[in-house]
């Protein structure tokens, strides 16, 4: 056996068990067992759902995921993460700019950037999202393949959040993004981490619970995510650290030994929440890495 993206032999077994299969509490029926490269770091799964590009296309995936595929629903679980998007990216880069977002969904993130931006490509599988995207006015692809014959060394910033961690292969992921975009432009691309402290902390039941998925394929690790990005032509590659999850959270994980469990109180104020993350950040222990390339 040898690592699918840098091919080392040096491999171990670090999980075999059920794993969450779409929302909090929905289990596989059988054990999957997960791997990890000791070279580059990489975390996966053999795959579990039989056709991925059918399962992302139909409602199954977001039925599954979120309990419906309802445009408003969408809005209302996503809409809050663009302040945490804009965390990442900043807001100067996309004026008058060709801006295209992949996994864009029903475009929670890219109504944010609609007045802004002089052409959108929405890139998304999801046939349900693809109709709203393209009543919006954005010009809509269902995968980053499809968008290279118009869009080829056009495109000025790239978005993606959460989405390469679905994909069968990560690297023709990277080399799709790198096609699209112009000389010049950039990409940025977020995908969880093993959260690193929540696994030393809870072990076993943080990662059935929470962590291993059969919809993530992939848990890239910074070592993963820059190969990836070098193989695929970027020079310019920097990574950062983003902790979401507040101390309240692990609070409420270490009591309660289950997600969702978030302990408000009068200790878990704003000043340890923000050392918290700060750690978390300055350490790479965090919840969350985003991959900054430019061509």
């Amino acid at each position: 056996m040898e690592c699918k993206l840098c091919k080392s032999k040096k491999i171990k077994s670090i999980y075999s068990g059920l794993i969450r299969n779409g929302g909090l509490g929905k289990y596989t029926e059988n054990a999957v067992d997960m791997w990890q490269c000791e070279n580059c770091g990489v975390i996966w799964h053999e795959p579990v759902i039989e056709d991925t590009k059918t399962y992302y296309e139909s409602k199954e995936y977001r039925d599954s995921l979120e309990g419906s595929t309802e445009q408003e629903m969408f809005y209302k679980l996503h809409d809050k993460e663009t302040l945490d998007k804009f965390e990442y990216t900043g807001t100067e880069i996309f004026r008058h700019k060709i801006v295209s977002d992949i996994g864009c969904g029903a475009g929670a993130f890219l109504d944010f950037l609609k007045g802004v931006a002089d052409t959108i490509v929405a890139i998304e599988p999801s046939e349900a999202y693809r109709s709203v995207m393209a009543e919006k006015g954005f010009k809509t692809y269902a995968y980053a393949e499809d968008a290279k014959a118009d869009w080829g060394d056009k495109i000025e910033v790239i978005t993606s959040f959460d989405v390469i961690e679905h994909v069968d292969d990560p690297q023709i992921f990277m080399k799709d993004v790198f096609d699209l975009l112009a000389e010049g432009g950039k990409a940025i691309i977020g995908t969880p981490t093993d959260a690193p402290v929540m696994r030393s902390l809870l072990g076993e039941i943080y990662e059935k619970k929470l962590l291993f998925s059969t919809q993530h394929m992939w848990i890239l690790s910074e070592d993963s995510l820059r190969r990836l990005a070098k193989n695929a032509g970027f020079q310019k590659i920097e990574v950062k650290y983003f902790q979401r999850y507040d101390f309240g959270n692990l609070l409420g994980w270490l009591k309660e030994k289950e997600p969702r469990s978030d302990i408000r109180e009068t200790f878990t104020t704003g000043s340890i929440d923000a050392v918290w993350k700060s750690e978390c950040n300055r350490n790479g222990w965090s919840d969350y890495i985003v991959l900054y390339v430019s061509k």
